[in-house]
């Protein structure tokens, strides 16, 4: 009494631990196995304990429900679990349901004497408050125990294929289930061949049932997923799967792993380092990225997804590789670091919060970082300073909307130019799993702006400057024709502003040439500075050569940036001024005995259209400017030892047999 007790409990409770899994189809056949198992110890026990016989007839009849119940769940669970889900749907339960509601209905017939097909006999009798049954069975109850055993059989047969498909690491749970469900039948069979207890032993035996399947609940977790599922998904699954357990051994692969690596079967349960080479076995351990070389000798690049497997008492008992094909990504990557690596922009990739991830070539080497690229972790070192502001307002606007690009114009100093402007293009990235991060695109603008500069200047000077002159020709051409004799005065004036026109006309388009020089070609300082001299108007101005030296230089270019300095001073130091042209190491300079510059004109200097002259133009200090920067020199202001005007070019080098030279040469007559 006390087995069948303890065998209706434990099913309760394992049918109840159960419970959570109701929502799928097989925690509900394993709650109703599980039920009608209790069912059946308890409908046993309360046939046992009945004293009188109608009573007795009456728990012997209500037994046969759970019983038949029992047989019927016992199948559809191992159906389900098995992977042969689509054996257990709602036209086949029903089907497997007609022959237990027969012979439900046949027990109830036969006990009011309508027929005599599953006992012909039975009488009952109590020993110790115990109540046994002496019963002669009909031929329905053979057929039911036919029927019973061919059920109870075939989930056997089911669960043992299940068993035998699993895999290595699974195979405790699938051969768990199938002793759990061996238990009673083999209990009995032994019980029909020899009686052996007044009460039905096979409702006992559910007791070890219990016992193992809450074993399986509580460590395997075998309601979980059904492992046949599963195992059909890593079989199909285009990744290649590795099993090792938790002694490196190889456990299981799927196909596609047993074609990349030419994996024997024989290889089961051994050593994963005597199955693989040592690059994949070290990835297999540590995961990580590996590259395999297939059988076309391609490369592929793999990332290994490594977790553990724990059973349900979260001991690991091996882990579980799935190596997922990044080949084309990586493709994809070498393409765009190789455009990147070879693109005359800056390209910056930048965290959320300004970091930065990824620094291009191209802007390593124009920005000069001392470091590996990938170590720079800032910009602001390289912007400047007046424009940090609109770099981080640029960016935060970029974070604020995703969906359009932010722009705007920063300046960033290049390690052999100095400052450079950059016209920035930053697009918001960090949702994009590759990415993820603020792309900014930097592409230098300074030449750009310097000929909208020039362009502009161009064009007021067509438009203001230019006319002038034109306005005062055409002024005194009215008067020459009206007049029947013209004044000479007026012929000379209108010469005079055509002459100034074509001054005006030679300064712009020395200016619209801007940064460019032709071929360059040894020349003397000395050689250059005199022919440019004979092409000013000096007036009594006097030239003196100090020192000579020869180098390389655009000649015609050359010419325009002395006559331009020349003519600078003669306008500025008066007629009598002496202009003096000297080498220096790394340059040349020309000064003048004049008044100088006042300090607060001098930052304007070499800007297009700054002149303090009456009839100036301004362009012929940024003609000397644009000459300088096609050359690659610079230019720049400093006061003469006597007080006058000293103009600076440096960053000129010497031809190698240039020696200096000492001849004080003097051009006044010139």
């Amino acid at each position: 009494m006390g087995a069948l007790l303890l065998a209706t409990v434990m099913s309760v409770g394992v049918a109840s631990y159960g419970w959570q899994y109701r929502d799928e189809p097989t925690g509900r056949w394993f709650i109703a196995l599980s039920l009608s198992a209790g069912g059946w110890s308890l409908f046993e026990a309360f046939y046992l304990l009945a004293d009188a016989a109608s009573v007795r007839l009456l728990w012997y009849v209500l037994v046969l429900v759970p019983a038949e119940a029992t047989v019927f769940f016992t199948l559809l669970f191992a159906l389900e679990i098995a992977g042969y889900e689509q054996w257990v749907s709602r036209r086949t339960a029903a089907l497997f349901a007609v022959w237990p509601t027969l012979v439900i209905a046949g027990a109830a017939t036969n006990a009011l004497g309508v027929h005599t097909l599953l006992w012909e006999s039975l009488s009952f009798s109590t020993t110790g408050g115990i109540t046994t049954a002496d019963v002669v069975y009909g031929p329905l109850f053979w057929v039911d125990i036919v029927y019973s055993y061919v059920a109870v059989g075939a989930a056997l047969v089911a669960l043992g294929i299940h068993c035998l498909r699993s895999r290595q690491i699974y195979r405790k749970q699938a051969l768990l289930l199938f002793v759990a469900v061996l238990v009673p039948p083999i209990v009995g069979a032994v019980y029909l061949w020899t009686p052996f207890s007044p009460a039905n032993p096979i409702a006992i035996s559910f007791a070890a049932t219990s016992s193992l399947l809450a074993i399986g609940l509580s460590r395997y977790r075998i309601l979980d997923i059904s492992p046949i599922a599963r195992d059909l998904v890593i079989e199909r699954m285009a990744d290649p799967v590795i099993v090792v357990d938790r002694k490196g051994r190889l456990a299981d692969t799927n196909p596609s792993a047993r074609a990349l690596f030419d994996v024997e079967p024989s290889s089961l349960g051994a050593p994963v380092a005597d199955v693989f080479d040592a690059v994949a076995a070290e990835a297999l351990e540590t995961g990580g990225e590996l590259r395999v070389v297939d059988d076309n000798d391609e490369a592929r690049y793999f990332e290994v997804d490594r977790s553990a497997v724990t059973d349900g008492r979260d001991a690991v008992r091996g882990h579980l590789h799935i190596l997922h094909d990044i080949t084309e990504r990586r493709v994809r990557e070498r393409w765009f670091r190789a455009l990147t690596e070879n693109a005359s922009d800056l390209i910056f990739v930048l965290d959320a919060d300004g970091t930065v991830s990824y620094l291009s070539d191209s802007a390593a080497q124009t920005l000069g970082t001392d470091e590996d690229p990938s170590e720079v972790r800032s910009l602001a070192r390289f912007l400047h300073p007046d424009d940090e502001d609109a770099a981080i307002e640029t960016f935060r606007e970029a974070l604020a909307r995703p969906d359009e690009d932010a722009t705007a114009e920063l300046r960033f100093r290049s390690s052999t130019r100095g400052w450079r402007v950059f016209s920035v293009r930053c697009r918001n990235l960090l949702d994009d799993p590759v990415v993820s991060g603020v792309v900014v695109n930097a592409h230098d603008v300074t030449d750009r702006r310097k000929h909208e500069q020039q362009l502009e200047t161009f064009a007021n000077v067509v438009s203001h400057d230019l006319r002038n002159p034109l306005n005062v020709a055409e002024g005194y051409l009215e008067l020459v024709k009206e007049a029947e004799r013209p004044d000479p005065d007026h012929v000379e004036r209108i010469e005079a502003a055509h002459e100034r026109m074509g001054e005006i006309i030679t300064d712009v388009l020395a200016l619209a040439r801007g940064g460019t020089v032709d071929e360059r070609e040894t020349v003397s300082l000395d050689a250059v500075a005199t022919e440019a001299w004979a092409n000013v108007d000096t007036k009594s101005a006097a030239l003196e050569v100090a020192e000579s030296a020869s180098f390389a230089a655009d000649r015609t270019r050359l010419l325009q940036l002395f006559e331009n300095l020349f003519r600078n001073s003669v306008e500025h130091a008066g007629d009598g001024v002496t202009v003096t042209v000297g080498a220096t190491r790394d340059g040349f300079y020309v000064e003048d005995d004049g008044p100088g510059v006042p300090p607060e004109d001098r930052p304007k200097l070499f800007e297009s259209g700054f002149t303090t002259a009456v009839d100036g133009t301004g362009f012929g200090l940024a003609i000397v400017r644009t000459i300088a920067d096609a050359h690659d020199w610079s230019v720049g202001y400093e006061d003469a030892a006597d007080a006058g005007a000293r103009f600076v070019i440096r960053g000129v080098e010497r031809a190698e047999d240039s020696v200096l030279e000492s001849s004080s040469a003097s051009s006044d007559d010139v």
